[in-house]
């Protein structure tokens, strides 16, 4: 039995796809975290303020657990995952 004292307790962590995970306690949102072409994770608060950079991903969900405040340190966009433009292949979806 864990201790609902205990940092990490009642914490869900889902993975929405590949490199990308949510967390929530009590069905409450706590942030995400998305891996970088690069290998690191891009740990992201409730408020999507990056709280921090890192090598591991359990590293990183501590973070977002723990209410690690964000991050003071500017991160460049060469240092983010840009998803590319999604093309729309039905024509009648277009206005």
């Amino acid at each position: 039995m864990v201790s609902p004292d205990r940092p990490g307790a009642g914490v869900v962590w889902a993975r929405v796809e590949e490199g990308f995970h949510v967390g929530s306690r009590s069905g409450v949102f706590l942030g995400y975290i998305d891996r970088q072409p690069d290998g690191v994770f891009l740990a992201h608060d409730g408020h999507s303020r990056i709280v921090g950079r890192f090598e591991a991903l359990t590293a990183a969900m501590a973070a977002v657990t723990n209410g690690q405040p964000p991050l003071d340190a500017q991160i460049t966009l060469e240092q983010v995952r840009v998803p590319a433009p999604r093309s729309v292949d039905d024509e009648s979806a277009v206005a």
